[in-house]
């Protein structure tokens, strides 16, 4: 799904794509031409290639061994989050960039967003005590699609969801998770997957936090979701939706809701950030040990839904 807005960032940063490749030959043939791009037939003749950086936006459950195949090659690797769909996984990826020396990064564009940016600042400021409370939503539309094969996504609006703000709880906060908690539940009997979750996490710090995950936005919703963090601190108290402000417009003649987003697309800011790592030799803005956090939450969270029992953490699972 982000392939469009990645391709779309590189082109107007005036970086040359290469090619694609999907084990989905069709759909690979069709965005191709829709693109303008050359397809690649298999993944090994894309390699073989001297592009410097490989994007991969595949099902999840083919994440690692892209990863993994493209890190070989000597290329640096962006993948979409989750970037594994168990820590196991995402620390092999950790190891395999380390010894290649190449960049991984993980595609986590919420905590690049102005409104996110913004409250780092406050925070480094202090002046609102320590944090107490987390009260958090990553509300969306059922995608559909692979999404639901449980077979290539590894799970429903859990592992989907679960994702966005544990990469700002991390960015922000540093938080050691301790204890997870989750509930998942589907809206319709014959849905593959879970499309509403509940997860709870207590921090090794004297932090809680609730995170709703659902996919509970209806079609005719005029924006995918949300990405809210409300934020209770011993001074003050903040909410910030991770998406960025918009402008909200009705229509009645032909009874639409649109929201119109008026800063810089934080997919952009996110790319932007990697080009310059690229470029001048730093290390990946958001890091393979920075995926394996949200990693770390999902799979408990996951683990917890399943067996209906709290899952303990150990404090060393810290970016």
């Amino acid at each position: 799904m982000h392939v469009y807005s990645y391709l779309q960032q590189f082109r107007d940063q005036q970086v040359q794509i290469t090619g694609v490749f999907d084990h989905d030959q069709p759909r690979a043939e069709c965005f191709a031409e829709e693109k303008k791009l050359v397809h690649f037939t298999t993944i090994v003749a894309l390699l073989e290639t001297d592009c410097d950086t490989v994007v991969i936006c595949s099902e999840n459950i083919f994440h690692k061994d892209y990863t993994l195949q493209a890190l070989k090659a000597g290329k640096h690797v962006i993948v979409e989050k989750p970037m594994a769909l168990n820590t196991v996984d995402a620390q092999e990826m950790i190891m395999a960039a380390q010894t290649a020396e190449r960049l991984l990064m993980v595609a986590h564009p919420v905590r690049f967003a102005e409104p996110v940016q913004n409250l780092k600042k406050i925070l480094d400021e202090g002046t609102l005590g320590a944090l107490k409370l987390i009260n958090s939503s990553n509300h969306g539309k059922n995608p559909g699609g692979w999404f639901i094969d449980p077979n290539l996504s590894g799970g429903g609006a859990l592992i989907d969801h679960t994702v966005h703000i544990s990469d700002l709880v991390n960015y922000l906060f540093r938080l050691h998770p301790k204890e997870v908690y989750a509930y998942a539940a589907k809206s319709q009997a014959n849905l593959p997957v879970e499309d509403i979750g509940l997860v709870q996490i207590a921090f090794h710090e004297p932090v809680i936090m609730s995170l709703d995950t659902s996919w509970n936005r209806p079609k005719s919703y005029p924006v995918w979701g949300d990405a809210i963090l409300e934020l209770v601190f011993e001074k003050g108290q903040l909410t910030i939706d991770g998406f960025g402000r918009k402008v909200k417009v009705f229509n009645d003649e032909n009874h639409s809701i649109t929201d119109f987003y008026f800063e810089e697309d934080m997919d952009s800011l996110m790319i932007k950030a990697f080009i310059d790592a690229v470029d001048q030799g730093r290390p990946a803005p958001v890091s393979g040990v920075d995926g394996l956090y949200t990693v770390a939450l999902t799979e408990a969270a996951y683990a917890a839904a399943t067996t209906q029992q709290i899952i303990y953490l150990k404090e060393e699972i810290h970016a």
